[in-house]
């Protein structure tokens, strides 16, 4: 037996009310991933070599032309934003973030946000088409010139009325003969996103592999172009002279990651939505009894904690009660067993995407007692 760290170092462990966040640690390593991850580094392999082998193996199993792993999501954007702009090139790649004559990342105004930076970490230079508004296909298609290298394509922008969508997206970029990278990092499930998105014409899409697929928290995965997926494997380690020697996807994470994806792809994921409606129905009827809640059902219509699909309730503190929704997030995050929700002025949220039942029966008890006093 190892000893608890946690415990140790006075972490608490939460429940994860909120969904796949980074901060709270992503999800549940798969049990799967976690024994394929010790017996992957108990030796030693070419690491070039593996990474090859894993995504010949990948791309078979999604049906996808080319599949890398990566270390995140994150870095997966910066590799591709890398591919786009120098290809497989050493010789131009140790030269970033200098400019080369393709640098500029077409990305719409509606899905700007903090995960843009990791396109410009290659030295990418972010240029914007529409508004807050509207965007119009004329946007993009004035926005791209001669130095464009890719369009940029974040999946939670889409929710977004002002958003071309991602097959207009696809027709115009390839009509002016530029790439178009898809970041749908939390965009599962679906499952069938790992493909199908590929399959509309995307050149390379992104995932997580630390989400719902459960594998390595600091996992990622591209999908797409052969020569492009190749290209964002090249600008990540072991290489040299690439700013993507600071990708390191170990081993351990390459082979946890397969087990993980393989475990998913065999899951029925009907069942899973059943659990999640049954934990969902189960915590609705129970603080339903208590006095000075609102509950109800959430479908969330704008971007935020993806993917919109995973069933939520909406939780607000009734006017006559003493307690502000403040007073009982802070509340819930007190204790021996924390509760992290995501939460706003007037309410908060439950996701029950990482949730087992039994931390369901503790938030309905939590809940319980603090409105109690």
């Amino acid at each position: 037996m190892y000893p608890d760290y946690y415990k140790q170092l006075g972490v608490r462990r939460l429940i994860n009310a909120a969904g796949t966040l980074t901060s709270l640690g992503g999800s549940r390593l798969r049990p799967e991933a976690a024994q394929a991850m010790a017996t992957a580094a108990d030796c030693f392999v070419d690491l070039a070599e593996l990474h090859q082998k894993a995504g010949e193996l990948i791309s078979r199993w999604l049906h996808v032309e080319a599949a890398c792993v990566t270390a995140g999501a994150a870095a997966a954007l910066m590799q591709s934003a890398a591919a786009c702009m120098v290809g497989d090139d050493p010789g131009m790649s140790a030269r970033l973030p200098e400019r080369p004559a393709r640098y500029k990342i077409i990305i719409q105004c509606v899905h700007r946000g903090p995960f843009e930076r990791n396109l410009q970490l290659p030295g990418a230079e972010l240029v914007q088409c529409g508004d807050m508004i509207h965007t119009h296909p004329y946007d993009l298609e004035c926005a791209i010139d001669e130095a464009t290298a890719a369009v940029a394509f974040f999946m939670q922008g889409a929710m977004l009325d002002a958003s071309l969508s991602l097959d207009e997206v696809i027709t115009i970029a390839h009509r002016k003969g530029v790439p178009v990278i898809v970041d749908a990092a939390a965009e599962l499930p679906p499952r069938h996103h790992l493909w199908s998105l590929a399959q509309r014409g995307a050149d390379l899409v992104i995932f997580s592999g630390g989400k719902d697929i459960r594998g390595p928290q600091s996992s990622g995965l591209i999908v797409g172009k052969s020569k492009l997926v190749h290209a964002a494997r090249f600008h990540a380690a072991p290489n040299e002279y690439t700013p993507g020697r600071v990708a390191k996807a170990s081993k351990e994470q390459v082979i946890g990651f397969l087990a993980a994806l393989e475990a998913y792809l065999a899951e029925d994921e009907a069942a899973r939505f059943e659990e999640w409606e049954r934990n969902c129905n189960w915590l609705e009827n129970a603080l339903s009894r208590l006095p000075g809640l609102r509950v109800s059902r959430f479908s969330p219509t704008q971007p935020g904690i993806q993917p919109p699909i995973i069933p939520r309730l909406e939780i607000r503190i009734a006017e006559t009660n003493k307690l502000t929704v403040a007073d009982v997030v802070n509340e819930l995050r007190q204790g021996d067993s924390p509760v992290i929700v995501h939460a706003s002025s007037q309410a908060f949220w439950i996701n029950f995407h990482t949730l087992e039942h039994a931390e369901v029966e503790i938030i309905a008890s939590r809940l319980s007692e603090i409105l109690k006093g």
